[in-house]
């Protein structure tokens, strides 16, 4: 499990890569066009189109890529070519490789507990024969998880395609990739979005955790943002439990986590001048 400190406190993490991880094969259970394709069977991924695509592939897109081309060794003919000598005046030549990148549209920031990491650990003893390796154990943080992200559908090059995003960011379950037998969420239970023309959203982690007696809240630093006037209330979108009796002037308050997308999706098509909610590739 991975760890950091968090405000001189040691919590556990997870990376803002397997959280991009899990969105891409999303997409790809849903039968999005995906570029990178993740085989559950061998723990690999399959590259479609090594020269990659953003208009053909939403991970290409949304997330951007690094492709490579590596160096090449070129013939080069000379003018003074001997006729009985075809091949002295050819001389090889090595091109430099190079990269080509996209930035993607999509950042997501690490995810970080809630609460602190206790050091908790679960012993465990593998079935059948035994040998030296039939005890293990393994560490685990009972917790919640908040993370940031922000989009720029700007530089998308199929706008639509940001609802794609918004519902698989709504629909995480596993993050990562790796092996696990165990069954998690990893959709969020409650949410702070906002749409704005600002360069920057200025709330990545906006909740608090005071113990796990206490239902997590929102973070009084964005509560004071918004009564300065530095972030607009009615920017926001605020949904699931912290929305319970929270009173906040001018934003977009639901109890539902679905109401919440929902309303802020009609915004979006509004604002973007698109027709309808689902990527048209």
């Amino acid at each position: 499990m991975q760890k950091v400190p968090w405000h001189d406190k040691l919590h556990s993490t997870v990376s803002g890569d397997a959280i991009r991880w899990a969105l891409r094969y999303y997409w790809q259970k849903q039968g999005y066009p995906v570029n990178r394709v993740w085989d559950a069977d061998t723990f690999t991924h399959q590259l479609i189109d090594g020269n990659f695509d953003p208009v053909r592939f939403i991970d290409d897109d949304v997330l951007g890529y690094m492709g490579t081309e590596a160096a090449k060794l070129e013939i080069i003919e000379e003018e003074s070519e001997p006729p009985d000598q075809p091949d002295k005046g050819k001389k090889l030549k090595k091109t430099k490789g190079k990269s080509i990148p996209r930035l993607g549209a999509l950042g997501v920031n690490r995810a970080i507990s809630l609460t602190l990491y206790n050091g908790t650990m679960t012993f465990n003893a593998k079935s059948g024969e035994k040998d030296r390796t039939s005890l293990h154990s393994n560490e685990y943080h009972n917790t919640r998880y908040q993370y940031g992200f922000a989009l720029d559908p700007n530089h998308l090059k199929d706008k639509s395609r940001i609802f794609a995003v918004l519902d698989g960011l709504m629909s995480i379950r596993k993050v990562g990739g790796n092996n696990n037998v165990f069954c998690y969420d990893f959709s969020p239970e409650s949410m702070v979005l906002r749409w704005t023309e600002k360069n920057s959203p200025h709330l990545f982690y906006c909740f608090e955790q005071h113990s796990l007696e206490l239902e997590p809240i929102i973070s009084s630093d964005l509560i004071e943002e918004v009564e300065v006037g530095d972030i607009k209330g009615s920017e926001l979108w605020i949904g699931g439990k912290v929305a319970k009796n929270l009173h906040l002037k001018d934003a977009h308050i639901f109890r539902g986590r679905e109401q919440t997308v929902t309303d802020l999706k009609r915004v979006i098509v509004r604002d973007l001048n698109l027709t309808e909610f689902q990527p048209s590739s």
